[in-house]
């Protein structure tokens, strides 16, 4: 396969995938532009794969370029003046009550809940971590979304 083949097959839904997970255009676009720059960089390995493993590639690695800027700007963030933003939430809460929500959570939950999105792992990682498969801590992971929603909504 070549790198413009494989520009024309998945660009759209790659910037699609950036979209969601950025939720803005243009950070999605820049994330898209450094996944296809280590696409050329890694052309060795990345061009000898099947047109399936090249889409994973692609997905893979903006997902981890992803989590990468969200740790950088985390770091960079100083202490008592960060606001966590739920990407399920649509207002902001200050870092006391996120902290306060998630302390609710059963303990399996929190743990689960707290690794995946204030650290970063998937939910394979996750899984391998606590013995689960990874549908299953998808799972645990969407109950403890649903609940936290509920109880920002009500509270």
């Amino acid at each position: 396969m070549e790198i413009q083949d494989l520009y024309t097959n998945f660009y759209r839904e790659l910037l699609t995938y950036c979209k969601a997970m950025t939720k803005s255009r243009a950070s999605a676009e820049d994330l898209v532009q450094e996944t296809w720059l280590r696409a050329f960089t890694h052309w060795e390995d990345v061009g000898n794969l099947s047109s399936g493993q090249c889409r994973a590639w692609l997905y893979k690695t903006a997902r981890n370029l992803f989590i990468d800027q969200l740790r950088e700007q985390a770091r960079e963030t100083p202490a008592g003046e960060d606001t966590l933003a739920l990407a399920s939430f649509e207002e902001d809460l200050s870092r006391a009550a996120v902290l306060q929500l998630i302390a609710r959570l059963p303990n399996t939950e929190r743990s689960l809940f707290t690794m995946r999105y204030f650290e970063g792992y998937n939910s394979k990682e996750l899984g391998e971590l606590f013995a689960l498969s990874p549908a299953t801590v998808r799972s645990r992971l969407a109950s403890a979304r649903r609940r936290l929603r509920e109880w920002v909504e009500n509270d």
